[in-house]
Order: C-alpha cells, then structure tokens, then sequence
C-alpha cells in the first residue's frame, strides 16, 4: 500500500528526514540531484540512524564512520578503507517511492500495484495530530482514496489530505491546496480546528 509520509517541499536537495510510520523507523532523503530515496534508518555497520547523516552529492554518508550509500542502497565506500572494493552484499534496506500531488509516498511493505497519482497543488503544512486516523477521516466525511488520501473542503478550500500513522492513536497529516492564491493561512487555522475537535473526540 501506498502511504504518504511527508510533504515534497519538506525534503529539499541534500538533506535528510526522520519519519515513524507504524512505529518503524524511516530516513527520507534526497541527493542534490537525485529522486527521494526511502530506507530504514539504520546504517547496517553498527546501526547508527542514517537520518543523523550528512548528504554529498546523490550519497547518503554514515555520521559514525563515514560509510557512504548510493541512491541504489549500497555501500560506496568505506574511509577506514579507501582501497577495498565494497562488497555488493553490504546494503541499506531500502522501500520503493515515488512523488505526487506534493507528497513524498512509500510502499511498505512493497506491493506490485503502481504508485497512485494525484493533481499537484499548493503545500500547506503537516500536522501531527494526537487521535487515531479514522477518527479524522470521519470527521471529513469524504470516503479516502485506495491510497491513504482524501479530497475534501475545510472553510470552503479544497484540500488534498494524506495521512500516516507514527504509532498507536498518532497521526501526522500531509496537507495540499489545490485551490489558487493565496489560501495558507485561512487553511492553517481550519487545520488546527481540526485538530482540536479530533483530540478532544479521541479514540
């Protein structure tokens, strides 16, 4: 299943993201040049988060010891060793992704089903909300796409919400305007309305 974990705009080139989803933890990069990358957030020599790690060029490097991954998910090169040829064994464990309508997706765990696709828009935030998805899916009241998205109005702004779990009654959602101008700050305080009313309603 496609899940959406992150907004596009929030991973720019050369940078790196922590994300929870389900309790699982996940790193969301991007080379300077390269598409987003998605893999666990451990570095597979001594476990270190790879979230914690620095970007050059289209490789993620290890903040430990400097063990270098390409967008492929291999090991490049090791500084203790700068001669060795890295065995093709030594991986990161990567997830398929893919980018749309303004978010960042992962399939985990992989399904042979293509990645959903959806309008781009305008970016408005992601917002962690302390109550269980259904919870504010129902409180939309529009039915959530086979991915995990809706297409919905709050105060009258037409919005493309996704959403993930991080863990048990958590959930962080991905949020898109798809109406033009300038529509951030009325669609930031429907949000937060929102979240209100779905926190006090709970699970």
């Amino acid at each position: 299943m496609w899940i959406p974990i992150a907004l596009s705009r929030d991973v720019p080139a050369a940078t790196t993201r922590a994300v929870i989803l389900d309790g699982m933890e996940l790193v969301v990069w991007r080379g300077e040049t390269g598409p987003v990358q998605i893999w666990e957030d451990r570095c597979p020599h001594r476990g270190m988060r790879l979230s914690f790690g620095f970007v050059r060029g289209n490789s993620l490097n290890c903040l430990y010891h400097g063990w270098q991954y390409g967008e492929g998910a291999s090991c490049e090169r090791i500084p203790a060793h700068p001669d060795l040829v890295v065995p093709p064994t030594i991986k990161a464990n990567a997830y398929a992704s893919t980018e749309t309508g303004g978010m960042i997706w992962v399939n985990l765990p992989a399904t042979d089903g293509p990645p959903p696709v959806f309008l781009a828009g305008r970016p408005i935030a992601s917002l962690a909300i302390a109550a269980p998805a259904q919870t504010i899916i129902d409180s939309l009241g529009q039915p959530a796409a086979e991915a995990q998205l809706v297409e919905t109005k709050l105060d009258g702004i037409s919005l493309n919400i996704g959403w993930h779990s991080p863990g048990t009654d958590r959930t962080m959602l991905h949020v898109v305007a798809l109406d033009p101008g300038n529509v951030e700050s009325k669609a930031l305080i429907a949000l937060h309305q929102l979240r209100a009313s779905a926190e006090r309603t709970g699970p």
